[in-house]
């Protein structure tokens, strides 16, 4: 038969109803008893089942991992090597995940909500930074702890979210075409909407001036799209790029002997084929370890009813391949 609370406390000399706050981990306890009870548990072999976690903690042991509703159509490959990450953080810290997605942000919101009230998760990671986003205004209304991943627009100082300096990788990508000779540089994006494009292309454009170089905003269009006189272009992000460089090419041109092309991400399709694209890596295994390490924080802190609110910036690299000559 299973160990009972009950049968640890008689063995441990101690009121079952002191095991159950030792399980709890209750500062009213000495450490002298809970070593005591605690070895008791171990001598006995008592496991606590699901239920009974939940009942003795408040906690579930798990975490929601709400994706971009499905209407915005922003299925890149950052999405799963993030969740990838943030699986394996969770696992090697005893937490399970759910994933909350939805096709529309009424849809999503739904979830989100059957999700907490039915005490499925503690806490939410959020892989999307909308301006004005219910879920997001939800989670702050009820105090439930949650993480973004990206920078919000808006209420910067009432959230927690990890980021990659996103300005400085626009600098940083000028900075490396120009070391390499470039002076002709503009940035190419399919998008201008969210804080990623504005930031990497106020970076751009700031460094652009300050080294006194020529370029500009390039927006792409499969159907109508020239490169005018650049020796290189900055692309958004790696499946973009691609498609750039298969439109450069059908302009008689070859990347890199007539045009450079940098890009960010570092995603597999960097190198889905020749000329491999030369891309600013932004650690997404560490956004993912960061954000499951910071919703821990939040979801076991006594300060319930305290905002926490902090910025969390991710190094990044470049990684050199065929692109850029």
């Amino acid at each position: 038969m299973a160990v009972t609370i009950k049968d640890v406390a008689a063995f441990a000399g101690v009121n079952p109803s002191t095991v159950s706050r030792v399980i709890k981990d209750s500062p009213s306890i000495s450490d002298k008893t809970k070593i005591k009870v605690r070895k008791a548990m171990e001598t006995l072999g008592y496991t606590q089942n699901a239920a009974a976690k939940i009942l003795a903690s408040g906690k579930s042991g798990a975490i929601g991992v709400i994706f971009p509703p499905i209407e915005n159509k922003q299925s890149r490959p950052f999405f799963m090597k993030i969740l990838s990450s943030i699986n394996e953080e969770a696992r090697n810290n005893d937490i399970t995940v759910a994933i909350a997605t939805g096709h529309s942000i009424e849809e999503l919101e739904k979830q989100v909500r059957l999700m907490y009230s039915e005490k499925r998760v503690d806490g939410f990671i959020v892989l999307y930074a909308g301006q004005s986003d219910p879920v997001r205004q939800y989670l702050i209304d009820e105090n439930i702890p949650f993480v973004l991943v990206g920078t919000p627009i808006e209420m910067q100082n009432e959230i927690t979210y990890v980021d990659n300096d996103n300005k400085l990788l626009g600098k940083e990508a000028v900075t490396y075409l120009s070391d390499k000779g470039h002076k002709h540089i503009s940035f190419v994006t399919d998008t201008e909407e969210g804080v990623v494009f504005e930031e990497r292309y106020m970076g751009f454009h700031e460094e652009l001036v300050k080294r006194g170089l020529v370029g500009k905003l390039l927006h792409f269009d499969e159907n109508n799209f020239k490169v005018d006189g650049e020796s290189a272009v900055i692309v958004m992000d790696d499946p973009l790029a691609l498609m750039v460089i298969q439109n450069i090419n059908k302009q008689g041109l070859n990347v890199p002997e007539d045009i450079s092309v940098l890009s960010f991400n570092n995603s597999v399709f960097a190198s889905l084929i020749h000329p491999y694209i030369t891309s600013f890596d932004i650690n997404v295994a560490r956004l993912g370890e960061v954000a499951v390490e910071k919703l821990s924080e939040l979801i076991n802190s006594d300060e319930k009813n305290k905002i926490f609110s902090e910025k969390i910036i991710v190094p990044f690299y470049l990684k050199e391949r065929e692109s850029v000559k």
